[in-house]
């Protein structure tokens, strides 16, 4: 049963997925506006297990179980793949997984292909209705990478190495679409798992499959776990906030992409807490919602508001300090609202889930 009389900015606890879970993936399901849960990890324990939440009913449907255990994937649904998420790559039991799994959310049916090198800790980006991208992350021999990797359903059933290599070799760095129909992505920051975290940004053509390196566009100190927001015209920019600068300090402060001009500038405005790690998600009044991350948060929230100058305001908290947790947009006849899960603080799992009503 819907939830019912409808509210604005607050948060509802539903019921729990079926396991705790970190570094599992989240995905909107366009058939049905269920959201897919997929694999993860609680202490040495990785899953193979998924499980769709159900808006109407705000519980978990336990579903078919991958191929194989994962956690630090990606996973996306193209549109052109009829219905299907595919998740890419991830570590399982075994190491570094090579395979890309694509798995029907309604029938549990599943597929398999492989990448052109096993990759985990990776970031993804769809381009165009076809084109799958992704960038970065650890072999199965724990160096990190600095090539990517592309699926063009339009024109191939596998992956292959797209030209070129992007500017630093690292992880947690972000990967943003310019816009729902563009083949062209922004790729920001990141770290190489030690001291160092990078500046450096590029962009990614999917037309050609090559990266471009942005030079004269460097970010306002080093940062890695920075969630990136692209801002649909007329703002037409993307959003960069917090991200950890070094492994003792963390960022506050937000950066703003100009696609127009490729240049970035640092807001007056700063965050309500530094944090890293957190989520950052889209509204459809404008407004992007961040949750959780590490830092001086951690169970506080905000509002980053463009049309008042991107000010911060902190909303009502979300159950549980987290971080690598996942939310996901989950629209409706009303303003939509997100899903949180799982996520971890320190040694501690989750497998609570809450609902912000825009």
């Amino acid at each position: 049963m819907p939830f019912s009389p409808r509210r604005s900015n607050v948060w509802v606890t539903v019921s729990p997925m079926s396991v705790a879970r970190t570094y599992h993936s989240s995905t909107l399901i366009s058939q049905d506006n269920s959201v897919l849960i997929a694999g993860g990890i609680v202490g040495s324990t990785v899953h193979m297990s998924t499980e769709k939440f159900i808006p109407s009913t705000g519980c978990f449907q336990q579903m078919g179980n991958m191929p194989r255990t994962r956690y630090l994937h990606a996973a996306d649904q193209l549109t052109a793949l009829s219905g299907y998420v595919i998740f890419t790559g991830g570590y399982g039991v075994g190491g570094t997984l090579s395979y890309a799994d694509l798995f029907h959310p309604l029938t549990s049916n599943t597929l398999t292909i492989t990448l052109s090198q096993p990759r985990y800790r990776h970031t993804s980006a769809i381009l165009g209705s076809s084109k799958l991208i992704l960038i970065g992350g650890y072999n199965q021999t724990a160096i990190v990478i600095d090539t990517g990797d592309v699926l063009d359903v339009g024109s191939s059933s596998s992956f292959s190495a797209a030209n070129g290599v992007y500017p630093t070799t690292g992880f947690g760095q972000t990967v943003t679409r310019l816009g729902n129909n563009s083949d062209v992505a922004f790729i920001a920051g990141g770290t190489n798992g030690g001291s160092s975290f990078f500046t450096s940004t590029s962009l990614f053509h999917g037309s050609t499959n090559t990266f471009i390196s942005l030079v004269s566009v460097v970010l306002t100190g080093g940062r890695a776990y920075h969630p990136a927001t692209y801002l649909p015209p007329p703002i037409h920019k993307v959003l960069i906030t917090g991200g950890q600068a070094t492994p003792w300090v963390i960022h506050s402060s937000m950066l703003l992409f100009d696609v127009a001009t490729l240049t970035v500038t640092t807001l007056t405005s700063t965050l309500s807490t530094t944090r890293y790690a957190h989520t950052a998600t889209l509204l459809p009044n404008g407004k992007v919602l961040l949750v959780g991350g590490s830092g001086n948060s951690l169970k506080s929230c905000e509002l980053i508001d463009p049309a008042n100058n991107y000010s911060s305001t902190v909303v009502n908290y979300v159950n549980g300090n987290r971080y690598f947790h996942t939310a996901t947009f989950i629209p409706d006849e009303y303003n939509g609202t997100v899903l949180v899960c799982g996520g971890h603080a320190g040694t501690a799992y989750y497998d609570t889930c809450d609902l912000y009503f825009v």
